[in-house]
């Protein structure tokens, strides 16, 4: 009787019963629906078990045994070299990485420093490879790994250094000097930090066109890691390096440390972790060390002091 009391007997019972059934057979598509992205979500290897979406292209880059990665050409950090392929510090780490996750043919997309961050959130590359400084307000908008060098800056000046200037709040203490920077690069909040006016400043967008100023005398010096900055005044004429520093602002005080990494979309974390995992392994066994004092201007100071951190320490 009890059952019988609850058959749908009148009309109105019957559009009850029809909107109960309808509202099942959705539930068991969406369900259908979700359990079938499941798969797709789980298929990555090698990271923590973090974001689904990384955990897919992780698989797939192992999958395919292909990546792409972003530089900004830029010497000793990460260029193109002669045969075509990419190369330098970061390139060379994060080959070395990568092949320990089966991804072995690494090809690389050259932008603009600015525009490494934007490219890579558009999805033109899956990392970024080219010695970017792990900072605050870069990690608000991508995820780091942990830092795999660390180095002092430098500025380039005409030779002889007319002006006596030796580190940025020396350009900010004398009005009439003018500094080069490259759009997007920590150097242009450095700058800034030190106490140098924005009117002292002319950014440019490629490094090339900052050292093309200091030899025209457009400006007076040129910033830089100590690396770079090093390089390129053994491979021009008229210019040369100041003592390489630790940067400071305009009360003396240290900034975050100038470390680099390799960067990654906020959705894809579980390549990160996997990829961090490889990279921390590296550092224990010396390899990148190796790999980057291979490099000129680089010592085993400068890996030692990055090993003793992690992507933690920039927050």
């Amino acid at each position: 009787m009890g059952y019988r009391g609850n058959e749908p007997t009148t009309r109105s019972g019957s559009r009850r019963w029809l909107r109960l059934l309808a509202l099942v057979a959705a539930f068991v598509v969406i369900a259908a629906a979700c359990g079938d992205s499941e798969p797709d979500d789980a298929s990555g290897s090698g990271g923590s078990g973090g974001n689904g979406d990384g955990g897919g292209l992780l698989a797939q880059l192992q999958e395919s045994g292909s990546i792409t990665i972003g530089i900004a050409n830029e010497t000793p950090f990460g260029f193109v070299g002669e045969d075509g392929e990419p190369t330098g510090i970061a390139p060379d780490v994060a080959t070395a990485v990568l092949a320990e996750l089966g991804i072995t043919d690494v090809n690389a997309e050259v932008v603009e420093f600015g525009q490494l961050i934007g490219s890579l959130l558009a999805g033109q590359y899956d990392l970024i490879a080219a010695g970017m400084y792990i900072t605050p307000d870069r990690l608000q908008q991508i995820l780091f790994s942990d830092p795999d060098y660390c180095t002092k800056e430098s500025l380039a000046v005409a030779e002889g250094n007319p002006l006596g200037i030796a580190d940025y709040r020396s350009v900010a203490a004398d009005p009439e000097a003018t500094m080069a920077v490259a759009t997007g690069t920590v150097e242009v909040g450095y700058a800034e930090a030190a106490g140098v006016p924005d009117d002292q400043l002319q950014v440019f967008a490629d490094i090339d066109g900052m050292y093309a100023a200091l030899e025209a005398g457009e400006v007076d010096a040129v910033t830089g890691t100590a690396p770079t900055v090093d390089t390129q005044v053994a491979a021009r004429s008229g210019i040369e390096a100041v003592e390489p520093f630790f940067p400071v602002d305009a009360q003396g005080q240290d900034l975050v440390p100038p470390c680099g990494g390799y960067g990654f979309r906020l959705e894809n974390q579980d390549f990160r972790d996997a990829f961090n995992e490889k990279l921390d392994e590296l550092r224990a066994d010396g390899t990148t060390t190796e790999l980057i004092t291979a490099y000129e201007g680089f010592s085993t100071e400068d890996v030692a002091k990055a090993n003793g951190l992690t992507v933690d320490d920039f927050r």
